[in-house]
């Protein structure tokens, strides 16, 4: 097999620009890839490194699970970081060619520009070669842990999976059939968000609350889903809300957004307006007005189900 047909497979997807493999376990099969500046459509690729390694991506995505990124941003100092960031963003734009014209990427590893957002793309940073106190950290507290043999499960019986479309919630539920809730992010822009940018305080509490009233709804049709162990969101929305969390334009496989960390998104968007909130990392330019109605009903999903995460799977077209 060729490294492009099985980056495809670690991947899930086939990948949307060029790259190269640059580190490999003993067998030969890829761990890390360096990306090209740009994927084949010219859209801006911030993260240079991505890790591809199976075993890798689930053990780092363990740790972040145990609230690894936090940890590693308390014990690395942030002048450190940001140094770091800034020899990232060297190295990649270094491989763009100088009369380009155009968007490009930005930021520093994963395209974040502050603090500490992926421990998967730092750690693919340091195994390249990087020198990265963050994925150095991250190999560490790996180190330390007994070796992990059986695969992580994708699903857990009775696990919700929804779909966020622009005007309603597509709930699925494992063994126990399909639901459509009225609600979504255009729903919330054409009624209790329409009008202020920034949305007033009173009208965010009156989109949360709508979301809530919708779910309430299909509770009563449904109650066994307020037991529901996991919930894994999918769509458009669902994607730009863990690229703005993340800080960069890649979803890792495996990412969980936690609910203290969608309060601190949904806190930071709701105060902006749409020129500022253009500014944030990962933030796609079609979600620049969408996104504070997005966290709404992330949040409002998550506060009526009482979920200390969701998962966020990314779509196929992702790099």
């Amino acid at each position: 097999m060729d490294d492009r047909a099985r980056v495809a497979e670690l991947l899930g997807r086939e990948p949307a620009g060029d790259f190269e493999v640059v580190v490999r376990d003993e067998t030969g099969d890829p761990v890390v890839v360096r990306n090209a500046p740009f994927l084949d459509d010219g859209t801006p690729m911030p993260t240079r490194f991505y890790l591809v390694g199976a075993s890798l991506v689930r053990d780092v995505s363990r740790l972040e699970a145990a609230g690894g990124v936090k940890a590693a941003e308390a014990a690395i100092d942030p002048d450190e970081v940001a140094a770091l960031h800034r020899r990232y963003e060297a190295e990649r734009d270094a491989a763009i060619d100088p009369d380009h014209e155009g968007p490009r990427p930005s930021g520093g590893v994963g395209g974040t520009r502050v603090g500490v957002k992926c421990l998967h793309a730092h750690v693919a940073h340091h195994l390249a070669g990087g020198d990265d106190p963050v994925g150095r950290w991250a190999l560490d507290h790996l180190g330390r842990r007994e070796p992990v043999e059986q695969p992580t499960p994708t699903t857990v019986p009775g696990t919700l999976r929804v779909t966020i479309d622009d005007h309603a919630l597509v709930v699925d539920v494992d063994g126990g059939g399909i639901h459509t809730v009225p609600v979504g992010p255009a729903t919330l822009l054409d009624g209790p968000l329409r009008g202020s940018d920034p949305p007033l305080p009173a009208d965010l509490t009156n989109a949360l609350g709508l979301v809530q009233d919708h779910l309430d709804d299909l509770l009563i049709e449904a109650p066994s889903i307020a037991a529901t162990p996991a919930v894994i969101a999918s769509g458009a929305h669902a994607e730009a809300m863990a690229r703005v969390e993340i800080g960069a334009d890649e979803i890792p496989i495996g990412y969980e957004l936690h609910r203290a960390d969608a309060d601190e998104v949904f806190r930071t968007l709701a105060v902006e307006d749409a020129a500022d909130r253009r500014h944030n990392p990962g933030l796609p330019d079609e979600h620049v007005e969408s996104i504070v109605a997005t966290c709404c009903v992330i949040l409002g999903v998550m506060r009526r189900l009482d979920l200390r995460t969701v998962g966020i799977q990314p779509s196929q077209a992702a790099p």
